[in-house]
């Protein structure tokens, strides 16, 4: 194999590589605490679909998926989901809003609440310097991910065998 062509490999396997990561999402990590203001987290930080966001604390809090009206009213009467172990993910599948909030006392009337907004990933702001971000599904990117792994898989078999 000649160096021109080992380069022309190496080269297309560093693109699939950049390429597959690129549609595995990025991970936003939230420190979770009383008495903390996350009003404005979705306006400084993009979630697209594909993306997680970990949630860390420690006892008492908790981090419970609200309907809208439930987050506004800091209402815990069936909460989407519940979760007490210190690290909550969740992965974000489809563009929209989800909101989340702490059970543990009078947490959410003093602002441990959080409206996570996603947008797709063709829809997306201009990175901000804000970080970006699983429990939920991961369905939305896989397929995806899998035609791009196909494909490029594809070029660089196609380019060895046309050298060849």
């Amino acid at each position: 194999m000649s160096l021109a062509l080992k380069a022309l490999v190496a080269l297309m396997a560093m693109a699939a590589v950049a390429e597959l990561a690129t549609a595995a999402g990025k991970t936003h990590t939230i420190k979770w605490a009383a008495g903390g203001n996350y009003g404005d987290w979705s306006s400084t930080n993009t979630v697209l679909v594909g993306d997680s966001v970990v949630f860390t604390y420690g006892s008492p809090h908790t981090v419970d998926e609200l309907s809208e009206a439930g987050y506004k009213a800091c209402s815990f009467d069936g909460p989407v989901s519940l979760d007490q172990s210190g690290s909550t993910t969740f992965t974000f599948d489809k563009p929209g809003t989800r909101y989340f909030a702490c059970a543990a006392g009078s947490h959410c009337s003093q602002g441990q609440k959080v409206a996570i907004i996603t947008v797709s990933n063709s829809t997306a702001p201009p990175s901000n310097g804000g970080s970006p971000p699983k429990k939920s599904s991961a369905a939305g990117g896989g397929a995806e991910l899998a035609t791009k792994l196909v494909v490029g898989l594809a070029v660089g078999a196609g380019a060895m065998l046309a050298a060849l």
